[in-house]
């Protein structure tokens, strides 16, 4: 997927875009990377604002299921961030760090879909957890 293409898919527009590409998607495995630039929003002298990485983090799940929905021949009509569970924060991403999503989808069902998620630098395991999706795909024009 072109670096950029993503952000057709996904509502957010910058700057609160807070991922910088979609490195791999697919029905079962999602990945994506942000770099931490100071001026940014939610960025601090102490890094990337808790709040803002799971933001990172779900912007990573929604943009990887539109486009793996389109590769199938679906588009996202609309999709809800529904839970988190687990969740653990164990730093903050520094200016100049690349932060790497990772989101392995456990279980869809009806539209609901469970991600087990780790955000990571060079440093080590920033955040993770699960987090509950409810993502509403059109299949209407693919061909049966």
């Amino acid at each position: 997927m072109d670096d950029q293409r993503f952000l057709e898919l996904i509502p957010h527009r910058p700057p609160m875009v807070l991922i910088d590409a979609i490195s791999r998607f697919g029905a079962k495995e999602i990945s994506a990377t942000r770099t931490v630039r100071a001026g940014d929003p939610f960025v601090t002298d102490d890094g990337l604002e808790d709040a803002a990485l799971l933001e990172v983090i779900a912007q990573t799940i929604a943009g990887g299921d539109a486009a793996f929905a389109e590769s199938k021949g679906g588009k996202v009509l609309r999709g809800y961030l529904t839970g988190l569970t687990g969740v653990k924060l164990h730093g903050r991403a520094q200016v100049g760090e690349t932060i790497e999503i990772d989101a392995t989808c456990l279980r869809r069902m009806e539209g609901m879909g469970l991600f087990s998620v780790t955000a990571s630098t060079a440093r080590g395991v920033l955040a993770e957890g699960r987090y509950k999706l409810f993502v509403e795909i059109d299949y209407s024009n693919t061909a049966t």
